[in-house]
């Protein structure tokens, strides 16, 4: 784990203060934020051999560490900064194994000349988003439309922020669709809601507890799991005396069975923890 994201996990202790003021990003012109994120997932599927006629198990763990920035570009006069994001650094694992088979590993590093040949995003914007005062999103433009309309379910800097002043276990929420873009689905839509809790205060860092859930799980099985990694829970961490998102510890998981036939079987665990570089 990166020595930058250990004491983050460390603001999880007990919890008691309330905020003297409501909770606001104070957006500066010129300034740039940079954050750390480290997610682990896996997958194991049991999923049908055509030869076979039966389930055969694929396990497939994925590690991604980098770093990603916000460039404030804006500010305007409600508050409301325009952002551009970039990737700076990445480094991605893929562990698969089908079977009894040896397991296969491939490693991409931007660390390494001829992996970062292939990433041209590197040092990039990639996406523009404008976001208010609040954490709300008010625009979002990239040239992957998927990206942006990924950026409407997580948003940029992952939590809203409550109108006033939040008092323990003080609860607010707000609608989300989620969208499944080729090739995981064919635009598809799903209702759901994004709950925030009010934690409490652990020095000047504000925390809040977040889970995304469906409103009504959708009628096919083999639309699962293309939505249970947007099915995130766990905390984040907000930084009120510099105004900022500090961030996130998060986890996402489900299991869904005949998603694929009689038999079949998908299960699914991402854990993601993000970190603000000082």
């Amino acid at each position: 784990m990166f020595r930058s994201l250990v004491p983050l996990l460390a603001l999880a202790a007990p919890l008691l203060a309330q905020p003297d003021a409501p909770l606001r990003f104070a957006w500066k012109a010129g300034q740039t934020h940079s954050y750390k994120v480290q997610q682990t997932t896996t997958v194991d599927e049991l999923t049908l051999d055509e030869k076979a006629k039966t389930p055969t198990p694929v396990k497939t763990v994925t590690t991604l560490n980098s770093t990603k920035t916000w460039a404030v570009k804006e500010v305007d006069k409600a508050g409301t900064a325009t952002l551009e994001m970039s990737v700076a650094a990445m480094k991605q694992e893929v562990t698969q194994t089908v079977g009894t088979n040896k397991p296969i590993v491939r490693t991409v590093d931007s660390a390494n000349p001829d992996d970062a040949k292939a990433m041209p995003f590197l040092g990039k914007p990639i996406l523009t988003a404008k976001v208010d005062a609040q954490g709300r999103l008010v625009e979002a433009k990239s040239d992957a439309p998927a990206a942006a309309d990924r950026l409407q379910v997580e948003l940029p800097f992952r939590l809203i922020l409550p109108d006033g002043v939040p008092t323990k276990d003080a609860a607010w929420s707000r609608p989300v669709a989620i969208k499944l873009p080729p090739p995981v689905g064919t635009g598809e839509s799903f209702d759901g809601t994004q709950r925030y809790t009010f934690q409490g205060m652990k020095d000047a860092y504000a925390v809040v507890g977040f889970a995304t859930t469906l409103k009504a799980p959708p009628t096919d099985a083999a639309m699962m799991p293309a939505l249970v990694p947007m099915l995130w829970e766990g905390s984040l961490f907000f930084d009120t005396k510099a105004g900022r998102y500090h961030g996130a510890k998060l986890t996402a998981k489900g299991e869904v069975a005949n998603h694929q036939g009689e038999g079949t079987k998908f299960g699914y665990v991402s854990e993601y923890v993000e970190a603000a570089e000082k």
